[in-house]
């Protein structure tokens, strides 16, 4: 998803997804999230493996890791 995108709904995949841009929602996926630099998340995931390098806001549902970096936001709930 692009800096200038917005997306509200489900969001169901496999693979990997980058969101540059805007989510509300929930993300659902046994693969990976990254959440790159500028983008920001407000939404209930379940991932595989969840990057965060931007803003996330929620429950956070990891079956593999998390990794979070020094520059980014995540409020919520880990699991």
């Amino acid at each position: 998803m692009g800096v200038d995108s917005f997306f509200q709904g489900t969001l169901n995949f496999k693979g990997t997804v980058h969101i540059d841009g805007k989510f509300e929602g929930e993300i659902i996926t046994d693969g990976t999230l990254v959440v790159d630099k500028i983008g920001e998340v407000t939404a209930e995931i379940t991932a595989g493996t969840v990057i965060c390098k931007g803003k996330i806001r929620g429950t956070v549902h990891a079956s593999k890791r998390i990794e979070i970096h020094s520059q980014s936001e995540l409020v919520g709930n880990i699991i």
